[in-house]
């Protein structure tokens, strides 16, 4: 290329001069008689390159304007600048434009360097194709854009979502979910029967049937929930690590032996960790605390008051009967004398017992409904949490491992001239074609696995 002169008075030559002699390979250096000596080709351009004196050329042009013994004295006195700024290895030619004298060895000079540019890349071309030969076992048949089923330029997808819900609903099972949402759903009813229910109906029931849970505090029961829910042996190992293995086998099942088992182990590789943070995720999703809602308190004491009125009731009606019947005090009220009243107050002890009971059957259904509605949320926050666990602990490092092998797959591909990389001459235009191929093989070489 002809470059502009440097010492142009137009704006930009000096720079243009600068910027191509940093992407040549052969730089020939046209000078004539009157400027060869010129200090500023010299101190700022020949003598800042003496390190590369062997791909530097120098032309002393217009040779017909000297007498034969002046052109050697130019040869002589042009080697003696070169070497004095150590350029031992720039070649000299006299050339003459006007009468061809020396063209012909200019044009070999340029011959050579492309045959031995042109040698060097067969080289290094040769090189890459037996490097990328070794590393094809490793990349499959199908390409990388058939691995990703996208379109150029998309990013590798995710697995599946039936994969990955297939997942979290494993982990669900093996944590317990169904079982602590259940256990959850209890706590709550047990411990609205203490407020809403008929305290005349549980204390019998409690008498008879002597429930071990109700011998345990309700708070301890909630508790204990939680903590067997935080701890790692609550979830089970043995199907977590099933579950696990049915994702790396469809995550890797088209890819070649050696990918198939970096898959499985990148999806192993925190299979230990899984069921404490199992746990973690369902006791965080589980409610703060065993709460008691503001309207079990006044169901209490609505149910309290008709136990007390009751209570008056059977009083009154165990009066009648030892006054009234027996006649044991004369002077006593009439309404404790009067006999006539005895069914009427039983009549009144069995209503009061039928509305404590009724109240107490109305307001347990509404508490199954919330706690059943409160087991559906709590759940879906275990699974929701769950999901996450999944996520971060198994499929982000599969995805990972299938990204890493569609890269591994496009820089074999540009290593064996299949493909150009991202990186690719319109992004760097001063690489060369060699030296492209060369990055590639060596990135296709990191990626290959063992």
């Amino acid at each position: 290329m002809d470059l502009p002169d440097h010492d142009s008075v137009l704006a930009g030559g000096s720079s243009e001069v600068s910027r191509l002699v940093a992407q040549a390979d052969l730089m020939v250096w046209v000078l004539d008689p009157q400027k060869y000596a010129d200090a500023a080709v010299h101190s700022r351009y020949l003598v800042p390159m003496a390190g590369h004196s062997s791909v530097i050329a120098v032309t002393l042009n217009q040779a017909d304007l000297l007498a034969p013994e002046q052109v050697a004295d130019c040869v002589s006195d042009l080697r003696r600048l070169l070497d004095a700024e150590g350029l031992h290895d720039a070649r000299v030619v006299v050339t003459s434009a006007t009468t061809g004298a020396g063209v012909s060895d200019l044009r070999k000079v340029l011959t050579d360097t492309v045959i031995a540019r042109q040698a060097a890349m067969q080289r290094i071309g040769a090189d890459v194709d037996v490097l990328a030969a070794r590393f094809a076992p490793y990349a499959g048949e199908a390409s990388p854009r058939e691995l990703a089923g996208g379109q150029d330029g998309e990013p590798v997808p995710a697995l599946p979502a039936a994969s990955a819900d297939a997942l979290a609903q494993a982990f669900a099972q093996a944590a317990g979910v169904s079982g602590v949402g259940k256990t959850l759903q209890s706590a709550r009813e047990l411990r609205a029967v203490d407020y809403v229910g008929w305290p005349v109906t549980w204390l019998a029931d409690r008498a008879l049937r002597r429930d071990p849970v109700r011998k345990a505090r309700l708070g301890t029961l909630w508790d204990e929930l939680r903590g067997v829910s935080a701890d790692s042996i609550g979830a089970q190992q043995a199907e977590i690590n099933n579950a696990i293995n049915v994702v790396a086998e469809e995550a890797g099942h088209d890819l070649p032996a050696s990918w198939q088992a970096s898959v499985r182990n990148a999806a192993r590789s925190r299979a230990h960790d899984v069921p404490a943070a199992l746990g973690a995720a369902i006791t965080e999703s589980l409610p703060a605390q065993n709460s008691v809602a503001p309207w079990w308190r006044a169901v209490a004491a609505w149910q309290g008051l008709l136990l007390g009125v009751a209570a008056v009731c059977v009083a009154w009606l165990l009066a009648i009967i030892v006054v009234g019947v027996f006649d044991a005090s004369a002077h006593a009220s009439p309404l404790l004398r009067d006999a006539s009243l005895l069914p009427w107050v039983i009549l009144l002890v069995a209503a009061i017992l039928l509305l404590g009971w009724l109240t107490a059957s109305g307001c347990m259904a509404l508490v199954a409904r919330d706690a059943d509605a409160e087991r559906e949320q709590a759940e879906q926050k275990m699974h929701a949490a769950i999901a996450g666990v999944a996520q971060q602990m198994v499929l982000t490092p599969v995805e990972r491992e299938l990204a890493e092998f569609a890269r591994f797959q496009n820089e074999l591909a540009v290593a064996r001239g299949l493909a150009l990389p991202d990186r690719s001459m319109a992004a760097w235009p001063e690489l060369s074609a060699a030296g492209t191929a060369a990055t590639a093989g060596y990135e296709a070489a990191r990626y290959a696995g063992p």
